[in-house]
């Protein structure tokens, strides 16, 4: 079970504007479009909303109070460097130009413009966003399959699972991160590795039948949850209000369980992207044959210890 929003949509657009009338008759109007258009007066509020959640385009006006368009998109490229910035202005020249391309701009469309206009923009701009956003997971995707190959030939467990956790914390955007391991013989997780928050947690077992984990262990599907989880069937052993967005993955080698990644988002509401989606999918395949295969050799240095110790005491 998949719990991800399917909304989709020619994009989302952020639109900031200080003349109200003109922000809202844009967002109507590229509403209408099939866009997911969102507006605010001010380059402060824009900023603050970009901070908690991901949009395609910035649609800027140039002249506003405070905080110009170009600054604007300046700050935003710092918090989103796949952003596409448009500005708006009536005041158009080379100068303008020059110092929005400078800024990292994408174009810019003189005021007042038809819709003919501006789509085609939109367009181009889009397409130029899904370019390196296929770019940036084409990059991801090599990573993962390098860190694959690296941890293949580590022998030690604990080496392993730090690299896979930092390797998780990076792809997902997270700021937290957990892999817990199925304890032999037994219907516990327990808590093998922890990145992001109090580390006090390792080595806690947890029930296999309760709790978030325990339900994608049981499933062996991923969750991805976002604020308070009211399923019953997946309550949290220890709920925690700061966690904005929750991602449970099965790792799985043949079939059989190796573990359970979680990935959480607290510091900011942002959600995980589907290309971020990918790459924690591809993480959680690559590395559960490894993981077994660690585990496997662990036990068989224990048996040959063990073996080993009841012939010296023969």
């Amino acid at each position: 079970m998949m719990l991800m929003e399917s909304n989709r949509t020619a994009g989302s657009i952020l639109i900031v504007d200080d003349e109200a009338e003109l922000m809202t008759a844009l967002c109507e109007i590229l509403s209408a479009q099939g866009y997911e258009a969102v507006g605010y007066l001010t380059g402060a509020e824009a900023l603050a909303v970009l901070r908690d959640r991901e949009f395609d385009l910035l649609l800027t006006d140039l002249m506003m109070p405070e905080m110009d368009g170009i600054e604007l998109i300046r700050a935003g490229l710092a918090i989103d460097p796949n952003l596409i910035g448009i500005i708006m202005t009536g005041q158009g020249t080379v100068q303008t130009a020059v110092a929005a391309m400078k800024t990292g701009a994408f174009d810019y469309i003189l005021k007042p413009f038809k819709l003919a206009t501006i789509l085609p923009l939109l367009s181009r701009a889009m397409h130029v966003r899904n370019l390196r956003l296929e770019n940036m997971q084409l990059k991801e995707t090599v990573a993962i399959h390098e860190l694959g190959k690296t941890i293949a030939v580590a022998s030690d467990l604990d080496t392993i699972l730090t690299a896979v956790a930092d390797a998780a914390l990076l792809q997902g955007g997270a700021d937290e991160v957990s892999i817990m391991l199925p304890i032999h013989d037994s219907q516990d997780l327990y808590v093998a590795v922890v990145r992001g928050r109090d580390r006090e947690c390792i080595g806690e077992r947890v029930p296999i039948d309760q709790g978030i984990a325990g339900w994608v262990a049981r499933n062996r599907e991923p969750v991805v949850l976002r604020g308070e989880v009211d399923d019953p069937r997946m309550a949290p052993i220890r709920p925690r209000a700061d966690i904005h967005t929750a991602v449970s993955l099965p790792m799985l080698s043949g079939g059989n369980l190796v573990g359970v990644l979680n990935v959480n988002i607290t510091n900011s509401r942002r959600q995980i992207t589907p290309g971020q989606m990918k790459a924690l999918n591809l993480l959680a395949s690559i590395v559960a044959p490894v993981l077994e295969n660690a585990k496997l050799n662990i036990q068989i240095r224990e048996g040959e210890q063990k073996y080993r110790s009841i012939f010296e005491n023969a």
